[in-house]
């Protein structure tokens, strides 16, 4: 069976992952690396499609809507004595060098927003906001047209700044996996011990790799659809465990003789 065939049938049936216990610790890595593929494929893209929508609309911006300025010992100087607010194909841009808004401001009044204020940039996606200081890149002095032929190399390195992100996205996303996957593997010597099942630490490691396939697959399909469930982080090991114990219960029992003494097994 190749690794999408056990891809989909990690997702419903507890009866076959029971016969991947037998399997190689080297397939199962691999098949942990292709299920974080396939489930961050969706954020992945989802968020290329954000940072490439937001330059380039910034880029648009920048060159029809904002006035003459400039960003002198970091601090936006313009001639505007108040916030300009530019509203394009629902994304929102906001242009402060008056010093009337502030990170909060921006934060707790919009969901989604890229805001140039007096001594930061903020860029707020899904009500998270993220903010820099001018002054944390030195000493910054530049102009708007200086800033526009920066926009420029940014928008003709997008497909490679994209690509950047989206590795270092999945490399986070599978080491936190993989530590959920040792987490999962604690509760898995558990449920070995109450039920008298003849497993190795190896064999539960396995299975615990295939039993997190259900809530990952649920939680990556619900975050790409923005639905927000309550008590996400809880559901999602409850769903673990239990797929774990069917698994387990479809492994069939030793008889007392052949239940090995090896105190490793115990580990």
């Amino acid at each position: 069976m190749n690794i999408f065939q056990q891809f989909f049938k990690s997702l419903y049936s507890p009866l076959t992952v029971a016969k991947f216990r037998f399997q190689g610790i080297g397939k199962t890595i691999l098949y942990v690396f292709v299920l974080m593929m396939i489930t961050t494929s969706i954020a992945a893209y989802q968020l290329g499609s954000t940072i490439s929508s937001v330059v380039q609309q910034f880029q648009v911006d920048l060159q029809n809507e904002l006035p003459d300025f400039e960003i002198k010992n970091s601090v936006l100087i313009s001639d505007l004595d108040q916030p300009l607010y530019v509203t394009q194909n629902g994304d929102l841009f906001i242009f402060d060098s008056s010093g009337t808004l502030t990170v909060s401001d921006i934060e707790n009044q919009y969901d989604n927003a890229l805001a140039l204020l007096e001594t930061e940039a903020v860029f707020v996606s899904d009500g998270v906001a993220e903010s820099f200081r001018y002054r944390e890149f030195g000493n910054v002095n530049f102009t708007k047209e200086q800033l526009e032929e920066l926009t420029e190399t940014v928008v003709e390195l997008l497909p490679l700044i994209i690509s950047i992100v989206v590795f270092i996205l999945f490399l986070v996303l599978t080491t936190l996996k993989y530590i959920g996957i040792f987490v999962l593997t604690l509760f898995g010597l558990i449920i070995r011990k109450n039920t008298a099942t003849a497993l190795s630490y190896k064999q539960v490691w396995v299975l615990c790799a295939y039993a997190v396939t259900l809530p990952t697959v649920f939680f990556a399909i619900t975050d790409s659809l923005n639905i927000v469930i309550p008590l996400s982080f809880t559901l999602y090991w409850v769903v673990a465990v239990i797929m774990l114990y069917l698994i387990f219960k479809e492994i069939p029992k030793p008889k007392a003789e052949e239940i090995a003494e090896d105190p490793m097994d115990r580990y």
